[in-house]
């Protein structure tokens, strides 16, 4: 790698929702998420900012083209 040559790197966090086993065992969703930001909220005040957010709700095809996507089409253009 050249001097001076930055690669950024970007981090997705897709949270899951609970799986009946916590369900049962009274576990509760401490993860919310800021409408409209790449952002998740640990409990009531620990906010994290990533490059990319998705909810439990959002399809793997919806994931994979909104993160995934966009790199591949890079790759193969030699841009990474």
């Amino acid at each position: 790698m050249s001097e001076g040559k930055v690669i950024p790197v970007r981090v997705a966090v897709r949270a899951r929702p609970l799986i009946p086993k916590e369900v049962n065992e009274g576990c509760q969703v401490c993860v919310s998420f800021t409408p409209g930001e790449p952002q998740i909220i640990l409990g009531k005040d620990k906010a994290f900012t990533y490059d990319y957010v998705f909810n439990p709700t959002e399809s793997q095809p919806y994931v994979y083209q909104e993160s995934v996507f966009p790199l591949i089409k890079h790759i193969f253009k030699g841009n990474c």
